[in-house]
């Protein structure tokens, strides 16, 4: 118990002196106050005899606390006083040749026991350093395991919201395709947009997606009318389940719109067209967009709702929680969101 209680005491002495060494100057002067006390009290308890022993532990205290220069300057200092100590008046080498000897013999060990403690403190202070960067590693770990473990609860549940998302995208083309090659096709290409839009949110960690991203994410598949497709609005980004939704969207109307509408001649256009405006309520901004389509053939009202109507009715209008509506004027179909910006992220 006692010699775990003196490790615990001098690793705490240690611990304090790397934490608050002071610059070289500062440490010889401490060192020579410590010689010199030393000193002193040697003279006034010990005799003459041997007065190198007393400033032994000194010099070793030294350079444990304050590193090995400042010990070897110690041990200098002692030395000195030491031959001060036993130096005979009118000598004319100051010291005796046995004295020399003696003198040089205690610089030598004694420096040795300095270095040898410089050296250990150097060894104490990378050990301490070991020690402070593996708990940082340690808490780094904990870290990410919690992050890993968060992420993989993020990506189950992802994958969930994607697989309804899929089940109701088949679900729904399957129910109003007339025969199963038109229901294979429409459901390939619906599941490639879902793709495409997945895309843009991997690269993002699925965090959100601009919306001229997914605009151009619209376009992709459809490269031969890109000329025709004019698209312009602040930046703003959507929720990954805001996102996929509008993907959808976009690719049904320009489905819609090569099939039967304004891309479906040689001279219509489509213009689509986005804006962030105050509402009735200052705090709460609202997000306007419109799907305009100009110079196609006259515009008829479809005799039954397809999947980009029930969609839109359903999907559009439960994430954005605003009004959406598709009106089939006669000279081009229009597409509108009303609705709060809410989740949304401007700029």
């Amino acid at each position: 118990m006692s010699r775990a209680r003196s490790l615990i005491t001098f690793d705490r002495v240690m611990t304090w002196s790397l934490a608050r060494t002071p610059p070289l100057p500062a440490r010889l002067v401490i060192a020579t106050l410590v010689v010199v006390v030393v000193d002193i009290i040697r003279a006034l308890v010990v005799t003459s005899l041997l007065p190198w022993l007393m400033f032994i532990p000194a010099v070793l205290l030294i350079a444990l606390a304050m590193g090995r220069l400042a010990g070897l300057y110690a041990v200098l200092l002692s030395a000195i006083l030491a031959g001060g100590v036993i130096a005979a008046p009118g000598q004319r080498y100051w010291l005796t040749g046995q004295q020399w000897v003696a003198s040089i013999i205690y610089v030598l060990v004694v420096s040795g026991v300095a270095a040898i403690a410089g050296e250990l403190r150097d060894a104490f202070r990378r050990l301490a350093t070991g020690a402070t960067d593996l708990a940082a590693s340690n808490a780094m770990l904990v870290q990410r395991e919690g992050q890993l473990e968060l992420l993989n609860h993020e990506l189950g549940h992802r994958l969930k919201n994607q697989l309804a998302i899929v089940q109701a995208v088949a679900s729904q083309t399957l129910r109003q395709s007339g025969d199963l090659h038109s229901a294979n096709e429409a459901l390939a290409s619906r599941l490639a947009a879902l793709g495409r839009a997945t895309d843009v949110l991997t690269r993002s960690d699925w965090t959100a997606a601009d919306l001229h991203t997914l605009a151009r994410t619209a376009l992709a598949s459809h490269q031969s009318v890109a000329g025709r497709f004019h698209f312009a609005g602040p930046t703003i980004r959507f929720d990954p389940q805001m996102s996929l939704a509008l993907t959808l969207a976009f690719h049904e109307l320009m489905t819609n719109a090569i099939k039967y509408g304004a891309l479906s001649n040689d001279s219509g256009h489509v213009e689509l067209s986005w804006s962030v405006g105050a509402g009735a309520n200052a705090d709460e901004p609202r997000f306007a967009l419109r799907w305009q389509e100009v110079g196609g053939p006259e515009v008829r009202p479809p005799t039954r709702r397809g999947f980009g109507s029930v969609m839109i009715e359903r999907s559009l209008r439960s994430y954005f929680r605003g009004d959406t509506a598709i009106a089939y004027e006669p000279a081009g179909l229009i597409f509108r969101i009303d609705a709060p910006l809410g989740s949304a992220q401007e700029g």
